[in-house]
């Protein structure tokens, strides 16, 4: 049965008008008892966000199996939910969309991914190459939908459309900053509808018709060449973490006063946006940020992940130090060298031992009788 707009009753027959009916596993009417001991068996849990690794045995296995490929994850810096490693055919390199899949690894870590389903491989233009695909030149996504992205085949198609809509279960049980003010957002697995315009000659096509647009946009791949699929897959284990989970960044107040999470963190916001933000606990900031936090937001922090839990959309980390003001040389070079885990420290009293004492210092004559002088090349 439908209501005149066309929305279908779910009310099971029977049930009076205005009165709910909570059904049980066989469609029996379930007890106020037993629906309240469901919900408390279930409250307090929270939902992964990113899959349990695999385990080492039955990595070793699938890559023995050949099930399983390994590599060197390269994210793009200019989108940030693009990543890649080399394809050990030596193909087009293997695809990974979106931060779910990438499953907390950073940029350079040395991954064990999955080859998805090949319905579910990247489709791209005939005319693009790995060079289009991954330095493409389109405006980045703003800070705020950091890890949530519109996948590129989303957006073909939709010129001839009047309007859009966007359906997407949002979880912003993670999400601060202003980040559950985003509802427009499309997050992985979350299926696109786009609104159709009926012809303006067609008379009885008084309604706009809600199709679906995976229809329109997808094809079989069975019917398209290899060339225009792109291998895609899911980070299922880090063998390596080659980055060192150092970044630069500024502190910011999360958004909702009123969570117990704004009495025990701050947010830490990295420049780099290929790094996740941070969970920085209060006790690691300055002892005013929360009751001065303006002073401190031109103040560049160098922050360090300590752990990344599958529930939850950000990092967990400590603060190792203040760098000084954003935009000072100084300050930005020793951030550049700490997150790239460039060793800038003194050298040790044995390495300037081993250099000259006396100045100044001249090439002893023996040397140039086992030496070839090319310091007039």
């Amino acid at each position: 049965m439908s209501h005149p707009d066309g929305r279908l009753n779910l009310r099971p027959p029977g049930t009076l008008k205005g009165v709910s009916s909570v059904l049980g596993p066989h469609g029996v009417g379930a007890s106020p008892g037993e629906k309240k001991s469901r919900n408390k068996s279930t409250r307090g849990k929270r939902k992964s966000i990113f899959e349990t690794y695999m385990s080492k045995e039955d990595v070793s296995e699938g890559l023995k199996r050949g099930m399983l490929i390994q590599g060197v994850l390269r994210i793009n810096p200019k989108k940030f939910h693009e990543a890649f490693i080399p394809s050990p055919d030596g193909d087009r390199d293997i695809f990974i969309d979106g931060v779910v899949a990438r499953n907390r690894a950073l940029n350079g870590d040395l991954v064990v991914v999955k080859l998805l389903p090949e319905e579910q491989w990247k489709l791209i233009k005939p005319e693009s190459n790995d060079k289009d695909t991954e330095a493409a030149d389109e405006s980045d996504l703003p800070e705020e939908l950091c890890g949530h992205h519109l996948p590129q085949q989303s957006l073909k198609g939709y010129n001839d459309s009047p309007d859009v809509i966007i359906e997407a279960q949002f979880d912003d049980s993670d999400i601060e900053d202003k980040h559950n003010t985003t509802q427009d957002v499309l997050i992985d697995g979350v299926k696109n509808l786009s609104v159709c315009v009926p012809d303006k000659g067609n008379a009885s096509s008084s309604a706009p018709v809600l199709k679906d647009d995976s229809t329109s946009m997808l094809q079989d791949p069975r019917t398209l060449s290899e060339k225009s699929l792109q291998k895609s897959a899911k980070v299922v284990y880090i063998l390596e973490k080659k980055h060192s989970r150092a970044a630069t960044g500024v502190l910011k107040l999360l958004a909702d006063k009123n969570s117990e999470l704004f009495r025990k963190y701050a947010l830490f916001s990295p420049s780099d946006h290929r790094v996740p933000r941070i969970y920085v606990p209060l006790k690691d900031c300055p002892q005013d940020f929360v009751t001065r936090p303006k002073d401190y937001a031109n103040t560049l922090f160098i922050c360090r992940i300590v752990d990344w839990k599958e529930d939850s959309n950000f990092a967990l980390g400590q603060l190792a130090k203040s760098l000084g003001q954003a935009g000072e040389i100084e300050p930005e070079t020793e951030g550049i060298l700490t997150e790239y885990g460039v060793d800038f420290s003194d050298f040790s009293s044995d390495v300037l031992e081993c250099l000259p004492q006396s100045l100044p210092w001249t090439i002893p004559p023996e040397e140039f009788s086992r030496r070839r002088d090319l310091r007039s090349s």
